[in-house]
């Protein structure tokens, strides 16, 4: 009986261990345009790397790293870059005004709205903000989160 209660236990820990990593794959998702049109999988421009950002308005780490990444956005001119939050939409216009100028109308750069709150247990994120890169086949290629995630993952775009 104690063998089997163990075993369990450790079945357990190990299960949880693997859930709490963050997806290999691009995992199937949907989120919404600030026009609130639907945007999943199936809209994701082809052919590029994929950038994606989970941010919250009155993080000071996502405020930083938004900053870092428009002053760098020279070097991620060539991805795709998905800005995910669960704010509403009323503020997301000042936050880029303040931090990132520009930022939210280049190109490349979508933002959206997590109005059903997937991205937390679709993409396990640890911490605001988590970015997660991954290859045009869907493949993660680096996970970062907290401060330091822009200049981490600039290194890895350019290759």
């Amino acid at each position: 009986m104690k063998f089997r209660n163990l075993l369990l236990i450790v079945l357990l820990a190990v299960t949880f261990q693997l859930s709490a990593q963050q997806p290999t794959l691009l995992p199937q998702f949907t989120f919404y345009r600030l026009d609130g049109k639907a945007f999943s999988n199936a809209d994701i421009k082809q052919g590029k790397k994929n950038l994606f950002i989970l941010f919250d308005c009155t993080c000071e780490h996502c405020q930083r790293e938004t900053k870092m990444l428009n002053a760098s956005y020279a070097q991620f001119k060539d991805v795709n870059i998905y800005m995910i939050t669960m704010d509403e939409a009323y503020i997301i216009p000042q936050f880029f005004d303040s931090y990132a100028k520009g930022l939210n109308s280049k190109p490349n750069v979508l933002i959206l709205q997590d109005k059903k709150r997937m991205f937390i247990p679709t993409f396990l994120p640890k911490q605001y903000p988590s970015m997660y890169l991954y290859s045009s086949t869907g493949k993660l290629l680096m996970y970062q989160s907290g401060d330091g995630g822009i200049k981490k993952l600039a290194k890895v775009v350019g290759k």
